[in-house]
């Protein structure tokens, strides 16, 4: 157990590094763009983003889940090339075709999206981002399940890197030049990963084999789909509630909450490639359900630092004109822990290969947040949305925990994980909304030395066992020294 703890350790790092430094790179970019546009024109930013997130994220087709669970199939490496190949020039044609086609609705789509049509010549850029970030998620997953580091560090950090500069080296940063630079950057690094890939790309498209990889990445193109909807499901309510500067600000709160995806997604990243490996193996159902106890306590003291620091964060990154912003932090913050645990909760669906089952509970979740909207945002507006969200995500991970009990049992501490997640929630909200000191730099030394010894607290009452083993080893680790 010790070994996969090390594994897990080391993957995470190496994947927390890489995406750390791309996330650290955006959030330098952040104030450059929230200081360009005013705060409507972030929100018609955020809303152009969105727009072709979900469409390059769909047009993978589902195809990156499809090659990580087929390569597993053989070590031939011709078939290897047969699966990569054929799945690439797919997602490929199938994105330009798309983009073509949607060209011809452009102020249709401008409309939709909510964007006046002053800025429609923007949407142009937004369109030609479309195929090559479809073509960048997948090789991500790619270097991700062959574990090429260096290549998954540069295709997540090259794209933000390239676009850093130009911002940094033009004068006047306008709304168009930002999706310009965009697409190039994205460009460039669908360039290189092309090459970084050439070994497994060949002229080859086989449609029996493009049948059953679809056949299997359909469930999860679902979960792409009623996933990312769920998450953006909000905005589509509170555009038609909020002024247009006050959704900026929303929009911003958002991107100030990603912050905690450093640890999620360089957790994910290491975490599905260790359990496909190690679940049939002894004492692998009682590795997992620590695992996760220790993941809540960790990712929910990183969403409560988060808090208490945010007036900080938001004064460096978006300025005085998104002082206030911090007052949703908690429930966006909070909302993005439970749908993380999926990679716990789909554990036995995804062991019986029931992704039926995953998708399923990812609709329960968007249907529940969907409700959740109609009723409740129109009154308590993005406080009401952020909290449908929660309440979705935490109805997503109990229903996969139900479907996954019967193909793979794990003897998970739903209770005590539950408490540790709405102790810490309720201490961030206390944090952001009531000050101890009028100094904010004397209210920030007082709510830390607080959390401190809040956590002090939780490891010798709540984790006594998870504190010897530590201790433990690391004694085992002096004395072999």
């Amino acid at each position: 157990m010790a070994g996969w703890v090390k594994s897990l350790w080391k993957d995470s790092l190496v994947y927390g590094i890489g995406y750390g430094v791309s996330r650290f790179l955006q959030i330098i970019i952040l104030p450059i763009i929230t200081q360009a546009l005013t705060l409507s024109e972030f929100g018609y930013y955020s809303n152009y983003v969105i727009f072709y997130t979900f469409c390059a994220g769909f047009f993978v087709l589902g195809l990156d889940n499809s090659v990580a669970r087929f390569f597993y199939d053989t070590e031939d490496k011709n078939y290897h090339r047969q699966i990569f190949s054929t799945s690439f020039f797919f997602i490929l044609l199938v994105s330009i075709l798309s983009v073509a086609g949607f060209s011809f609705f452009s102020p249709e789509f401008v409309h939709i999206l909510g964007v006046p049509q002053q800025y429609s010549d923007t949407f142009l850029f937004v369109l030609l981002c479309i195929p090559v970030v479809a073509i960048n998620n997948f090789f991500l997953s790619w270097f991700k399940w062959k574990r090429q580091k260096f290549y998954f560090l540069i295709n997540s950090g090259g794209t933000i890197i390239l676009l850093l500069v130009p911002l940094l080296l033009v004068k006047i940063v306008s709304f168009i030049y930002i999706f310009r630079v965009l697409f190039w950057s994205q460009l460039i690094i669908a360039i290189l990963s092309i090459y970084f890939a050439r070994e497994y790309i060949r002229f080859y498209f086989n449609r029996k084999l493009m049948r059953s990889l679809l056949s299997y990445g359909f469930p999860w193109l679902l979960v792409f789909l009623f996933g990312l909807s769920r998450t953006y499901l909000d905005r589509v309510f509170l555009t038609k509630y909020l002024r247009d500067d006050v959704y900026g600000m929303y929009n911003f709160s958002v991107r100030v909450s990603t912050l905690i995806s450093l640890v999620i997604t360089a957790f994910e990243m290491s975490f599905g490639p260790l359990a496909f490996s190690i679940w049939n193996k002894e004492g692998a159902q009682q590795f997992f359900a620590r695992l996760q106890s220790m993941y809540v306590f960790f990712i929910s003291i990183i969403a409560c630092a988060i808090c208490i620091a945010s007036p900080f964060i938001i004064q460096i990154l978006g300025g005085a004109k998104y002082e206030g912003s911090e007052k949703i932090l908690p429930l966006l913050l909070f909302a993005a822990i439970p749908v993380s645990l999926i990679n716990f909760s789909n554990l036995g669906t995804v062991y019986a290969k029931k992704s039926f089952l995953s998708t399923l509970s990812l609709f329960i979740g968007f249907a529940a947040v969907l409700i959740l909207n109609l009723f409740i945002t129109h009154i308590y507006l993005q406080y009401g949305a952020a909290l449908s969200s929660m309440i979705g995500h935490i109805l997503i991970i109990v229903s996969g925990y139900i479907f996954s009990k019967k193909y793979y049992k794990i003897p998970f501490s739903y209770g005590k994980d539950a408490f540790v997640y709405l102790f810490f929630f309720i201490v961030s909200l206390i944090a952001v909304n009531y000050n101890i000191s009028q100094s904010n730099y004397l209210n920030l030394l007082y709510q830390s030395v607080i959390l401190i010894v809040l956590i002090i607290l939780f490891l010798i009452f709540i984790f006594p066992n998870e504190i010897r083993k530590t201790l433990s080893a690391v004694r085992g680790m002096l004395y072999r020294g």
